[in-house]
């Protein structure tokens, strides 16, 4: 299953609960984070911004390498044509692992933020979106994000309608996180009884 939700939608939360829930999880944005010290993703990157992006150690600065892509559209691009064919081949390797575990996992997830945008849907049985009112959302991550930064991502992401159309599963995470556990173990407990039909789109990974 893939899950996925705007930033600050509490995507992170529902994999946690899922993985409570005997579920295989991974997290795309792990996967990222790994990258960002891998040497020819290093490289690469360097090549591109310089000492802008320098960690000090070796590797490369998240928060000034956000501040960079997230004020340029084509830098972004630039960085998602970089990173998406690695968390690709990265994701497809876990998914096989976990199928060949045994005793098998009770359900195999992957969280992409981006999974419609990047055409990642297409490899999932059922697709799991967490989402919340852009106020709910902004006042999660205020902590992290300026206003500004916040607008600027969002504009980055396909508007949550679209993501509800073309979801399984949809759970508006405006309450509390009760009620997101609940929601999560509903869907849990229909799909391992066969009570929702796998989607027939060319999905055959999880």
């Amino acid at each position: 299953m893939g899950l996925t939700g705007g930033i600050g939608s509490g995507k992170s939360t529902a994999l946690a609960y899922l993985r409570e829930l005997g579920a295989a999880t991974i997290s795309s944005d792990d996967i990222v984070h790994g990258l960002y010290s891998a040497p020819e993703v290093v490289d690469r990157i360097r090549e591109r911004f310089g000492d802008a992006v320098d960690d000090g150690a070796g590797g490369i600065s998240r928060p000034a390498l956000a501040g960079i892509v997230f004020a340029d559209a084509a830098q972004l691009r630039w960085l998602e044509d970089l990173l998406h064919p690695f968390v690709r081949t990265a994701v497809a390797e876990w998914v096989e692992r976990q199928q060949r575990a045994r005793p098998r996992p009770v359900l195999i997830v992957v969280e992409v933020p981006l999974l419609f945008e990047t055409g990642f849907d297409r490899w999932f049985d059922h697709v799991m979106l967490i989402t919340a009112p852009g106020d709910v959302r902004r006042k999660r991550v205020a902590a992290k994000l300026t206003d500004s930064e916040f607008r600027r991502r969002l504009a980055q992401q396909m508007p949550e309608d679209e993501k509800a159309r073309r979801s399984d599963f949809v759970f508006d995470n405006s309450g509390s996180r009760r009620k997101l556990r609940e929601f999560v173990g509903q869907i849990v407990a229909s799909i391992l009884a066969g009570d929702v039909p796998a989607a027939d789109d060319g999905g055959d990974t999880a």
